[in-house]
Protein backbone atom coordinates (compact mmCIF):
# COMPACT_ATOMS: atom_id res chain seq x y z
CA UNK A 1 0.00 0.00 0.00
CA UNK A 2 1.48 3.36 -1.04
CA UNK A 3 1.56 6.04 1.71
CA UNK A 4 1.16 9.69 1.32
CA UNK A 5 3.59 11.87 2.68
CA UNK A 6 2.64 15.67 3.25
CA UNK A 7 4.95 17.97 3.66
CA UNK A 8 3.90 21.00 5.17
CA UNK A 9 5.25 24.74 4.84
CA UNK A 10 4.56 26.91 8.05
CA UNK A 11 6.06 29.79 9.69
CA UNK A 12 6.84 28.04 12.59
CA UNK A 13 7.94 24.19 11.38
CA UNK A 14 7.42 21.73 9.04
CA UNK A 15 4.28 19.27 9.73
CA UNK A 16 5.40 15.44 8.39
CA UNK A 17 2.33 13.59 8.96
CA UNK A 18 1.85 10.19 7.02
CA UNK A 19 -2.07 9.39 5.98
CA UNK A 20 -3.85 6.59 3.41
CA UNK A 21 -4.96 8.29 0.99
CA UNK A 22 -4.09 11.10 -1.42
CA UNK A 23 -4.78 13.86 0.56
CA UNK A 24 -6.86 17.11 -0.55
CA UNK A 25 -6.76 19.74 -2.70
CA UNK A 26 -3.77 21.98 -2.84
CA UNK A 27 -3.03 25.75 -4.56
CA UNK A 28 -0.65 26.15 -7.29
CA UNK A 29 2.72 26.14 -6.57
CA UNK A 30 4.43 25.88 -9.88
CA UNK A 31 5.58 29.16 -11.04
CA UNK A 32 8.68 29.95 -9.59
CA UNK A 33 9.10 33.53 -10.62
CA UNK A 34 6.04 34.77 -9.63
CA UNK A 35 6.87 33.51 -6.14
CA UNK A 36 10.01 35.43 -6.16
CA UNK A 37 8.38 38.30 -7.38
CA UNK A 38 5.88 38.08 -4.35
CA UNK A 39 8.30 37.68 -1.15
CA UNK A 40 11.88 38.46 -2.62
CA UNK A 41 12.64 42.31 -1.02
CA UNK A 42 11.56 45.38 -3.29
CA UNK A 43 15.17 45.27 -5.04
CA UNK A 44 14.75 41.83 -6.60
CA UNK A 45 11.54 41.95 -7.47
CA UNK A 46 12.05 41.96 -11.18
CA UNK A 47 13.59 38.97 -12.00
CA UNK A 48 13.00 37.77 -16.02
CA UNK A 49 10.49 34.89 -16.85
CA UNK A 50 11.86 31.26 -16.47
CA UNK A 51 12.95 29.62 -19.72
CA UNK A 52 10.38 27.20 -21.29
CA UNK A 53 10.12 23.98 -19.13
CA UNK A 54 12.57 21.14 -20.05
CA UNK A 55 10.36 18.32 -21.70
CA UNK A 56 11.20 14.23 -21.24
CA UNK A 57 13.51 13.70 -23.53
CA UNK A 58 13.11 11.52 -26.71
CA UNK A 59 15.37 8.79 -27.69
CA UNK A 60 18.20 9.11 -29.95
CA UNK A 61 19.87 6.87 -32.01
CA UNK A 62 22.80 9.00 -32.52
CA UNK A 63 23.94 11.50 -29.87
CA UNK A 64 27.33 12.84 -29.36
CA UNK A 65 29.53 11.45 -26.40
CA UNK A 66 30.17 13.45 -23.46
CA UNK A 67 32.10 12.46 -19.95
CA UNK A 68 32.65 14.32 -16.91
CA UNK A 69 36.36 14.67 -18.01
CA UNK A 70 38.66 15.73 -20.63
CA UNK A 71 37.96 16.73 -23.93
CA UNK A 72 33.99 15.61 -23.45
CA UNK A 73 33.60 17.09 -19.85
CA UNK A 74 31.18 19.99 -18.87
CA UNK A 75 33.32 22.33 -19.65
CA UNK A 76 33.33 21.51 -24.03
CA UNK A 77 28.95 19.99 -23.49
CA UNK A 78 28.03 23.10 -25.36
CA UNK A 79 30.01 22.25 -28.55
CA UNK A 80 29.80 18.42 -28.62
CA UNK A 81 26.56 18.55 -30.59
CA UNK A 82 24.00 21.74 -31.33
CA UNK A 83 21.26 20.12 -29.56
CA UNK A 84 23.58 20.58 -26.27
CA UNK A 85 23.72 24.77 -26.93
CA UNK A 86 21.96 25.08 -23.44
CA UNK A 87 24.59 23.56 -21.60
CA UNK A 88 26.97 26.55 -22.80
CA UNK A 89 24.85 29.68 -23.30
CA UNK A 90 21.70 28.62 -20.54
CA UNK A 91 21.05 31.39 -17.85
CA UNK A 92 18.88 28.73 -15.94
CA UNK A 93 21.38 25.86 -15.61
CA UNK A 94 21.71 23.49 -12.80
CA UNK A 95 23.27 22.47 -10.25
CA UNK A 96 23.90 25.82 -8.37
CA UNK A 97 25.67 26.74 -4.87
CA UNK A 98 22.58 26.42 -2.58
CA UNK A 99 23.39 29.29 0.19
CA UNK A 100 20.86 30.11 2.93
CA UNK A 101 21.21 33.23 3.85
CA UNK A 102 20.82 34.58 -0.04
CA UNK A 103 17.62 32.44 -0.45
CA UNK A 104 14.49 34.18 -0.33
CA UNK A 105 12.54 32.48 2.58
CA UNK A 106 8.33 31.86 1.69
CA UNK A 107 6.35 31.71 4.32
CA UNK A 108 2.63 30.70 3.91
CA UNK A 109 3.11 28.65 0.83
CA UNK A 110 1.02 25.35 0.04
CA UNK A 111 2.53 22.09 0.61
CA UNK A 112 4.05 18.97 -1.28
CA UNK A 113 2.19 15.42 -1.48
CA UNK A 114 4.38 12.63 -2.05
CA UNK A 115 3.56 9.60 -3.11
CA UNK A 116 5.73 6.21 -3.63
CA UNK A 117 5.08 3.08 -4.40
CA UNK A 118 7.28 -0.42 -3.60
CA UNK A 119 7.81 -1.37 -7.09
CA UNK A 120 10.56 -4.23 -7.65
CA UNK A 121 13.91 -3.08 -7.74
CA UNK A 122 15.08 -2.31 -11.86
CA UNK A 123 18.62 -1.28 -11.92
CA UNK A 124 21.14 -0.57 -14.67
CA UNK A 125 24.19 1.40 -15.10
CA UNK A 126 24.04 3.61 -17.89
CA UNK A 127 27.88 4.42 -18.52
CA UNK A 128 26.92 8.00 -16.27
CA UNK A 129 25.33 6.69 -13.25
CA UNK A 130 23.33 4.25 -11.32
CA UNK A 131 19.81 4.59 -12.33
CA UNK A 132 16.57 2.90 -10.86
CA UNK A 133 13.71 3.08 -13.35
CA UNK A 134 10.06 2.86 -12.20
CA UNK A 135 6.76 2.38 -13.15
CA UNK A 136 4.29 5.27 -14.50
CA UNK A 137 1.35 5.17 -11.83
CA UNK A 138 3.17 3.37 -9.38
CA UNK A 139 4.82 6.92 -7.85
CA UNK A 140 4.15 10.65 -8.06
CA UNK A 141 4.64 13.81 -6.48
CA UNK A 142 1.82 16.58 -6.65
CA UNK A 143 3.16 20.54 -6.28
CA UNK A 144 -0.10 22.77 -5.98
CA UNK A 145 -1.80 19.39 -6.97
CA UNK A 146 -0.32 19.36 -10.36
CA UNK A 147 0.95 16.00 -10.33
CA UNK A 148 4.49 14.35 -11.40
CA UNK A 149 4.78 10.92 -12.52
CA UNK A 150 8.61 9.33 -10.88
CA UNK A 151 10.28 8.54 -14.06
CA UNK A 152 13.49 7.30 -12.71
CA UNK A 153 16.19 8.00 -9.85
CA UNK A 154 19.98 7.89 -10.14
CA UNK A 155 23.39 9.22 -8.43
CA UNK A 156 25.92 11.45 -8.79
CA UNK A 157 29.23 11.18 -6.43
CA UNK A 158 29.98 13.86 -5.07
CA UNK A 159 26.89 16.03 -4.84
CA UNK A 160 26.09 18.15 -7.97
CA UNK A 161 24.28 20.77 -5.62
CA UNK A 162 26.51 22.49 -2.85
CA UNK A 163 25.31 23.41 0.11
CA UNK A 164 26.88 27.03 1.54
CA UNK A 165 29.98 26.56 -0.69
CA UNK A 166 30.58 22.68 0.21
CA UNK A 167 30.09 19.32 -2.43
CA UNK A 168 28.86 16.62 0.08
CA UNK A 169 29.68 12.93 -1.09
CA UNK A 170 26.36 11.58 -2.95
CA UNK A 171 23.44 13.42 -4.03
CA UNK A 172 20.71 11.25 -5.41
CA UNK A 173 17.73 12.88 -7.93
CA UNK A 174 14.16 11.75 -8.06
CA UNK A 175 13.04 12.42 -11.88
CA UNK A 176 9.12 13.06 -12.22
CA UNK A 177 7.44 14.33 -15.58
CA UNK A 178 4.30 15.57 -15.79
CA UNK A 179 1.34 14.69 -18.54
CA UNK A 180 2.66 17.41 -20.83
CA UNK A 181 6.53 16.21 -20.53
CA UNK A 182 7.78 19.04 -17.72
CA UNK A 183 10.19 17.69 -15.40
CA UNK A 184 10.39 17.91 -11.52
CA UNK A 185 13.00 16.94 -9.45
CA UNK A 186 13.78 16.19 -5.96
CA UNK A 187 17.52 16.55 -5.10
CA UNK A 188 18.75 14.67 -1.87
CA UNK A 189 22.61 14.99 -0.16
CA UNK A 190 24.52 12.32 1.44
CA UNK A 191 26.85 12.82 3.88
CA UNK A 192 29.39 10.69 5.60
CA UNK A 193 27.92 9.05 9.24
CA UNK A 194 25.69 6.08 9.92
CA UNK A 195 24.83 2.73 7.86
CA UNK A 196 21.75 3.64 5.73
CA UNK A 197 19.95 0.18 5.71
CA UNK A 198 17.84 1.33 2.04
CA UNK A 199 20.64 2.23 0.23
CA UNK A 200 22.25 -1.10 1.29
CA UNK A 201 19.60 -2.93 -0.64
CA UNK A 202 20.49 -0.95 -4.22
CA UNK A 203 24.21 -1.54 -3.13
CA UNK A 204 23.99 -5.32 -2.81
CA UNK A 205 22.80 -5.07 -6.54
CA UNK A 206 24.74 -2.51 -8.24
CA UNK A 207 25.31 -3.31 -11.75
CA UNK A 208 28.52 -4.10 -13.19
CA UNK A 209 27.67 -4.26 -16.64
CA UNK A 210 26.70 -0.70 -18.32
CA UNK A 211 23.69 -0.85 -20.55
CA UNK A 212 22.49 -3.96 -19.09
CA UNK A 213 18.78 -3.80 -16.97
CA UNK A 214 18.71 -5.88 -14.08
CA UNK A 215 15.58 -6.52 -12.27
CA UNK A 216 15.21 -8.04 -8.74
CA UNK A 217 11.97 -9.60 -7.98
CA UNK A 218 12.42 -9.79 -4.13
CA UNK A 219 14.20 -6.39 -3.34
CA UNK A 220 11.72 -2.68 -3.33
CA UNK A 221 13.22 0.39 -1.97
CA UNK A 222 11.21 2.97 0.59
CA UNK A 223 11.90 6.10 -1.03
CA UNK A 224 10.84 8.11 1.97
CA UNK A 225 13.15 6.04 4.05
CA UNK A 226 15.91 8.54 2.14
CA UNK A 227 13.69 12.07 3.39
CA UNK A 228 15.13 13.81 6.27
CA UNK A 229 13.70 14.30 8.90
CA UNK A 230 14.02 18.30 8.20
CA UNK A 231 11.55 18.60 5.10
CA UNK A 232 12.45 22.21 4.64
CA UNK A 233 13.81 22.30 1.13
CA UNK A 234 15.25 24.73 -1.36
CA UNK A 235 13.44 25.34 -5.05
CA UNK A 236 14.40 27.05 -7.92
CA UNK A 237 14.01 26.85 -11.85
CA UNK A 238 16.83 25.28 -13.25
CA UNK A 239 18.07 22.52 -15.59
CA UNK A 240 18.93 19.29 -16.52
CA UNK A 241 22.29 18.31 -14.71
CA UNK A 242 23.41 16.71 -17.83
CA UNK A 243 23.16 16.95 -22.02
CA UNK A 244 21.38 18.77 -23.79
CA UNK A 245 20.87 20.87 -20.56
CA UNK A 246 17.29 21.79 -21.11
CA UNK A 247 15.81 24.13 -19.34
CA UNK A 248 12.42 25.16 -17.30
CA UNK A 249 13.36 22.09 -14.38
CA UNK A 250 11.77 22.54 -11.36
CA UNK A 251 13.92 21.91 -8.65
CA UNK A 252 13.15 20.90 -4.81
CA UNK A 253 16.62 20.06 -3.24
CA UNK A 254 16.19 18.93 0.95
CA UNK A 255 18.18 21.24 3.05
CA UNK A 256 19.06 18.31 5.49
CA UNK A 257 21.92 15.97 4.18
CA UNK A 258 20.71 12.28 5.12
CA UNK A 259 23.82 9.39 6.33
CA UNK A 260 25.26 6.73 4.62
CA UNK A 261 28.61 5.16 5.82
CA UNK A 262 31.71 5.53 4.25
CA UNK A 263 32.19 1.88 2.90
CA UNK A 264 28.39 2.33 1.18
CA UNK A 265 29.76 5.90 -0.40
CA UNK A 266 32.75 4.15 -1.69
CA UNK A 267 31.11 1.59 -3.13
CA UNK A 268 28.74 4.36 -5.21
CA UNK A 269 31.75 6.33 -5.84
CA UNK A 270 33.82 3.10 -6.83
CA UNK A 271 31.16 2.40 -9.67
CA UNK A 272 30.20 5.75 -11.18
CA UNK A 273 33.40 7.69 -10.19
CA UNK A 274 33.12 11.21 -10.66
CA UNK A 275 30.01 12.18 -12.03
CA UNK A 276 28.98 15.72 -11.20
CA UNK A 277 28.87 18.72 -13.18
CA UNK A 278 29.72 21.77 -11.38
CA UNK A 279 27.73 24.42 -9.63
CA UNK A 280 26.69 27.09 -12.50
CA UNK A 281 25.78 30.61 -12.20
CA UNK A 282 22.46 32.20 -10.64
CA UNK A 283 22.32 35.12 -13.32
CA UNK A 284 18.88 37.00 -12.56
CA UNK A 285 17.28 33.70 -10.72
CA UNK A 286 15.81 33.90 -7.10
CA UNK A 287 16.71 30.60 -5.38
CA UNK A 288 13.65 30.06 -3.05
CA UNK A 289 13.58 28.30 0.80
CA UNK A 290 10.63 26.93 1.98
CA UNK A 291 10.65 28.62 5.47
CA UNK A 292 11.41 32.56 6.78
CA UNK A 293 14.17 32.86 9.20
CA UNK A 294 13.06 35.31 11.81
CA UNK A 295 15.50 37.31 11.27
CA UNK A 296 14.87 37.66 7.66
CA UNK A 297 10.96 38.51 8.53
CA UNK A 298 11.90 40.85 11.10
CA UNK A 299 13.86 43.04 8.23
CA UNK A 300 10.78 42.45 5.19
CA UNK A 301 7.68 42.23 7.12
CA UNK A 302 5.47 41.63 4.07
CA UNK A 303 6.48 37.59 4.80
CA UNK A 304 3.17 37.81 6.94
CA UNK A 305 0.10 38.14 4.70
Amino acid sequence: MNKTLLLGLLLSANAVAWADGHGGAIAPLVNLEEEAKKYAPTETKHAPAAHAPAKAEKPAEHKAHWSYSGKTGPAYWGGLDPKYISCKIGKNQSPVDLQENKAVGTAGLPGLEVVYGQPELEVVNNGHTIQVNYPIGNSYLKVGGHRFELLQLHFHTPSEHQLNGFNYPMEVHLVHKDNAGNLAVLGIIFKQGEHNAELQKLIEHLPQKVGKVYRHKNVHLNLTAFFPKDTRFYKYSGSLTTPPCSEGVYWMVFKQPIEASADQLEAMEKIMGANNRPVQPYYSRHVLKSWVDMEQADDHPFYYY
